[in-house]
């Protein structure tokens, strides 16, 4: 239930995006997110850190976006975000007598400190890994999108959704930057959602043992 929680803004960007488009997706997410911040906080009781950092993000990259009509920042955002809770993941093998998964799971599990000092760097290199293939596909859609615009008299802050490529001056170039935003939407829900769920089976796996031991 929480792992659906967890990706339902994710989930109505990617349904806005696909019926209006880019802009008011952003203001679907920011909306929906700070929906899930509220349902958190009425089951727990607090506000989790996790969904507050996403939300600062969320709310000062994809303001700027709304602003500049610049998708630049708000699809950078994800790589950030994912990067930060790998560098806490990683700083809490450290700092303190748990590690930030032992806090979480601490209550349902009962590992070896060494567990789970292995488990949060199999989590801290997996968020560095999102954060990876994110980036890749952000510079194709920034790149392809810069090609479109510098090649012609088009405002740069039109949406692409919005663009009828049959009737601009460079059509190819036009579908590709449709073509490369849509996948790097794409990815933020599936590729994010996939993977994520690939370290949660590595994880169940590699605990299992300990688990049966119990």
């Amino acid at each position: 239930m929480k792992f659906l929680l967890d990706f339902f803004p994710i989930a109505l960007f990617f349904i806005v995006y696909k019926t209006i488009g880019l802009y008011a997706a952003i203001y679907a997410m920011i909306g929906a997110t700070a929906l899930q911040m509220a349902v958190a906080r009425y089951q727990t009781g607090k506000f989790e850190n996790s969904h507050l950092v996403t939300f600062g993000l969320l709310v000062a990259l994809g303001g700027v976006t709304l602003a500049l009509r610049d998708p630049a920042f708000l699809m950078w955002k994800v790589s950030v975000l994912y990067v930060v809770f790998a560098v806490a993941l990683i700083i809490s093998i450290w700092i303190g007598k748990k590690t930030l998964l032992q806090r979480m799971l601490g209550k349902e599990l009962e590992l070896p400190k060494q567990v789970w000092n292995q488990l949060t760097w199999l989590w801290g290199a997996g968020f560095v890994g999102i954060a990876i293939v994110n980036a890749y596909y952000v510079n194709l859609a920034l790149g392809a999108r810069e090609a479109l615009f510098g090649s012609t008299d088009l405002d740069p802050k039109v949406e692409l959704t919005e663009l009828d490529c049959a009737t601009t001056t460079m059509q190819d170039l036009c579908i590709v930057a449709q073509q490369t935003e849509e996948s790097w939407v794409n990815f933020k829900l599936f590729g994010t959602m996939g993977l994520t769920f690939i370290l949660i089976i590595i994880t169940v796996t590699f605990i299992s043992k300990y688990i049966k031991e119990k």
